[in-house]
């Protein structure tokens, strides 16, 4: 492949590869960085890739690297129980729970689901996949978009309590 087709098809396919990793990641930044990182990986090989074998080829790796990021990820503990209160079955005059289940409540369904799985019904990871049928990957990064959806919202709610 000469370096004129390689800029070519890496050029026409960068939006699709954004795209790509972003669903895995969840985060636009990250989703770059996989990108980049998969780019590399195909210049590298550019003498021994045909151009037919190119979008296959490259979305491969971008979701392969895409997974490596989620893996290399050190798990946290991104919210607060405090904060959340759906450990414990709490009064409805609970004005944390209320806030609390209203935010999980905007969050897409899937995240939704697996919040409520972990934290209301006490499921483990291993349970939530099994109800779900999501991949380990697939729910860690549900969770991980869940949490950060919830933090960022947690974060305006007491920006605009003062």
């Amino acid at each position: 492949m000469t370096t004129e087709d390689f800029k070519r098809d890496i050029l026409r396919l960068q939006p699709r590869l954004q795209r790509t990793a972003e669903s895995i990641l969840g985060d636009p930044d990250s989703a770059e960085d996989a990108v980049q990182e998969a780019v590399i990986t195909l210049w590298e090989q550019r003498a021994t890739i045909k151009s037919q074998n190119m979008e296959r080829l490259s979305l491969t790796i971008v979701k392969r690297r895409s997974i490596d990021q989620l893996r290399k990820q050190k798990p946290t503990v991104p919210i607060d129980e405090e904060d959340l209160m759906l450990t414990e079955v709490q009064d409805d005059s609970d004005d944390r729970y209320r806030l609390a289940r209203r935010l999980v409540d905007q969050l897409p369904k899937r995240q939704r689901e697996a919040i409520l799985m972990k934290y209301e019904e006490g499921m483990s990871n291993e349970e939530i996949e099994r109800a779900t049928g999501m991949s380990s990957t697939h729910l860690y990064a549900t969770l991980s978009r869940a949490y950060k959806t919830l933090r960022e919202a947690i974060k305006q709610y007491k920006e605009e309590q003062g």
